[in-house]
């Protein structure tokens, strides 16, 4: 049976501030190509879009209303995937993770976005990864690994190459759980990984490293059991 690679796509790598059809082209060109050697599960963040919908409703609502806003964001980028990866992927995309699961039974791609309100993407591909066995999650995100302090502040700031769970819970401070936070990996989601000896690599949106991320090569920062 081929692993299964677990990867989260945060909204804004999709859609920076318009959808990026050269790297969407390229990162389903380099999915495919693998997929004689691995299954592969997406989970798409709602980024920028996500945000601008909850800012854009009326005062008054509750925080599970503003998710479920904001979820919408997360499938509407799922589904555009979807015709990115037609054929190897289900035409319509699980409305459920019974169905998801159902789904990879016949195809090599699975793609989702959010289900539950007060749940992170993240969160969503930790869970997905852990019920699908992935030795390795891929957290593609606009940064190239975590640091000891901002970079964008501190010229000295230093990378981490591999983080224990311990390690990156003393560093990381408590992350926001509101409708739209843009956090780039929840301490919740981590928590999930941990319990299945699971690797997470954040990776930097770069083709070549997304690629060497999959063959299980430490790109950006490996968080992993010690």
């Amino acid at each position: 049976m081929k692993p299964m690679i677990t990867l989260s796509l945060g909204g804004s790598i999709i859609n920076p501030g318009e959808i990026d059809v050269n790297f969407l082209e390229q990162f389903s060109d380099i999915l495919k190509r693998l997929i004689p050697k691995y299954k592969f599960m997406i989970v798409c963040g709602g980024g920028k879009v996500a945000r601008e919908y909850i800012k854009a409703l009326p005062r008054g609502l509750t925080e599970g209303e503003r998710d479920f806003m904001g979820i919408e964001a997360t499938w509407l980028n799922a589904k555009l995937l979807s015709y990115y990866f037609k054929g190897y992927c289900a035409p319509i995309l699980p409305k459920t993770v019974e169905e998801l699961i159902e789904q990879l039974e016949i195809y090599d791609v699975g793609l989702s976005g959010g289900f539950l309100p007060a749940v992170k993407t993240d969160e969503d591909a930790a869970i997905v990864a852990d019920l699908f066995g992935s030795p390795i999650l891929i957290n593609v995100t606009n940064v190239d690994g975590i640091y000891d302090k901002d970079p964008q502040t501190h010229s000295d700031a230093e990378k981490f190459s591999t983080l224990t769970y311990k390690e990156f819970y003393e560093i990381i401070n408590p992350l926001s759980l509101d409708a739209g936070s843009n956090a780039p990996f929840t301490l919740i989601a981590a928590k999930i990984c941990e319990r299945s000896n699971m690797r997470i690599i954040i990776c930097p949106k770069d083709l070549d490293k997304i690629q060497q991320a999959i063959e299980g090569i430490n790109v950006g920062t490996v968080i992993q059991n010690s």
